[in-house]
């Protein structure tokens, strides 16, 4: 592993943060990324081509969490995870999820450019659905993966739209 400073980039970091609080419903300052919105769906494109630069492979769930692995040299080990969410509740702050995502990212990218290798698969995760606004639960995402929500509870939840609900495995 090199000894050199490395080169974390902070204006990097800021720059993503602002171009990812561009893609919302709302207007500046605030950010509004309701979960499978046409606008989460371009946070999600923008973040998957982030990691994707950063040569890390992308797998989702059934839920809809994204996973973005980095391998280590040890890959059947259980991986070592990060992260948070990008969807947004209406009239958010740009920070608010963001950070954790975009924060890890850029920490994988300094270990790399260290020359570090990691023992352990380093996984940024990207939970879904942790904002309560389309469904009336907050966390879905993760309480999937952490199977406190069983999949049939999660059927259960509906969309809620004005006059409309829809089962969550029809959410057009």
């Amino acid at each position: 592993m090199s000894t050199a400073r490395p080169n974390l980039s902070v204006d990097r970091l800021i720059d993503e943060l602002q171009a990812l609080a561009k893609i919302s419903e709302a207007e500046p300052p605030v950010v509004t990324r309701v979960v499978f919105s046409e606008a989460d769906m371009r946070a999600r494109a923008y973040v998957r081509e982030l990691c994707e630069e950063a040569s890390l492979t992308i797998s989702n769930d059934a839920v809809g969490n994204t996973f973005a692995r980095w391998p280590g040299s040890e890959p059947d080990l259980a991986p070592i995870g990060i992260g948070s969410h990008i969807d947004a509740i209406p009239n958010a702050g740009l920070y608010d999820g963001c950070v954790g995502v975009l924060g890890g990212l850029e920490a994988i990218r300094v270990l790399q450019q260290l020359g570090f290798k990691p023992r352990r698969s380093i996984e940024l995760v990207i939970f879904t659905a942790e904002e309560p606004t389309r469904f009336g639960i907050g966390c879905l995402g993760s309480r999937m993966m952490a199977r406190v929500l069983t999949p049939v509870q999660a059927h259960t939840r509906t969309r809620i739209s004005r006059c409309r609900a829809w089962p969550l495995s029809q959410v057009p």
